[in-house]
């Protein structure tokens, strides 16, 4: 297929599809194009075309506040932009344009600029299903939750032993100070001391004179203790 062919094709295809956009011309500058107003800023090298513009147009163009159609191959191109004041990312406002110009059209090219008086900015209708992620969030956040709780018991309760030991201490303290002098004293016995203030090393006890008996006249029974190579003795002596 040769390229006249080609162009047929398309322009038969283009002459059977319906316009995307109504556009009515209020004046030279003002136009309505599916009942939204527009106004005509920029138009270099005349590269404005209604009929073409209309047969090019979709509804998604109403959303933002200017309208910028180049021309390239034949072929015109819109590109959408919003206002300087919208929160949105730099390369979508209109003060970006000329580095659209630079960058994506060719050197020189005619192109036409809209502002569109009445955008609406469409925003995204939202899932009644909620997202995984949502509840993912949720679940950790619950988590979260359970765990400063715990820890918030936790260290209450170590507050209240803390407090119960200290007063357990407390009490055991007065009670040692309450005792008397005498019984503690009687804990802390001191050995007797000789009035020069030494200390004595024996004592002394009065043991009964024990009648003496002549070794012939003794009975008495030996016995051995121990299995050792030092044997001990033991001599018990009978009465008389």
């Amino acid at each position: 297929m040769d390229k006249k062919s080609m162009q047929t094709l398309i322009d038969d295809a283009r002459a059977s599809r319906e316009p995307g956009g109504v556009i009515v011309a209020v004046d030279e500058t003002h136009y309505q194009i599916n009942e939204h107003p527009y106004e005509l800023v920029v138009n270099y090298r005349d590269a404005f075309d209604r009929v073409e513009l209309s047969d090019r147009f979709n509804t998604y163009f109403s959303r933002y506040d200017y309208l910028v159609g180049d021309w390239g191959f034949g072929q015109l191109r819109l590109r959408g932009f919003y206002d300087d004041k919208r929160n949105v990312a730099g390369e979508l406002k209109i003060s970006a344009l000329q580095d659209y110009l630079d960058e994506a059209c060719n050197t020189g090219c005619p192109y036409f600029v809209m502002h569109n008086a009445d955008a609406k900015v469409v925003t995204p209708k939202r899932s009644s299903k909620p997202r995984e992620s949502s509840h993912r969030s949720n679940r950790n956040q619950a988590n979260k939750n359970q765990t400063n709780k715990n820890q918030t018991n936790s260290g209450k309760q170590q507050n209240r032993n803390r407090n119960a030991n200290r007063a357990k201490n407390v009490q055991q303290t007065e009670n040692k100070s309450e005792r008397p002098n005498a019984t503690r004293r009687q804990h802390t016995k001191r050995p007797s001391r000789s009035n020069n203030g030494q200390q004595k090393a024996y004592t002394v006890e009065k043991v009964k004179p024990i009648k003496k008996t002549p070794v012939s006249q003794r009975h008495g029974a030996i016995k051995t203790v121990g299995h050792s190579q030092h044997r001990k003795f033991t001599i018990r002596e009978k009465e008389d």
